[in-house]
């Protein structure tokens, strides 16, 4: 009966803890999902077996996507045919493309380089050459 004080010391610090980890966890979840107002939209189409770029002004890309250091961006993720994942992995965006069906992921890059882009969903015979590149570019350049 003596340990009702150490009981309700223990029940405070592990509510505690959930709090602040809850609360950190909104903020993450919150920073993640706020897109910025000035990011740059850019359609990004899956097909069997390549990956097509659409930017905002009407410029379209295959399977080579080049972008500007700095600068905010939205995909748009669309499939044509059947399921792809659209990938970068340097930049941890990971979505699928479904067909009939538009997912979003944003990212903005502050380094310059090639970056890789695939599909990490099994998507048919030639799957393995669904590959592209990231181009990032100094926002600078000519």
């Amino acid at each position: 009966m003596g340990h009702d004080t150490a009981e309700w010391v223990f029940v405070a610090i592990v509510i505690a803890v959930l709090c602040y980890v809850g609360v950190d966890s909104w903020i993450v979840q919150k920073a993640v999902e706020d897109v910025p107002a000035n990011a740059e939209v850019i359609k990004v189409t899956g097909q069997q077996w390549y990956w097509s770029f659409e930017h905002a002004d009407g410029t379209k890309e295959i399977s080579t996507l080049h972008v500007k250091k700095g600068h905010a961006y939205v995909f748009e993720i669309y499939s044509r045919d059947v399921m792809h994942s659209f990938n970068i992995p340097d930049w941890v965006v990971f979505e699928d493309a479904v067909p009939g069906h538009v997912n979003h992921a944003w990212f903005a890059p502050d380094t310059v380089g090639t970056y890789p882009i695939q599909c990490r969903e099994y998507c048919g015979l030639l799957h393995y050459n669904m590959r592209g590149s990231l181009v990032v570019e100094d926002d600078n350049a000519t």
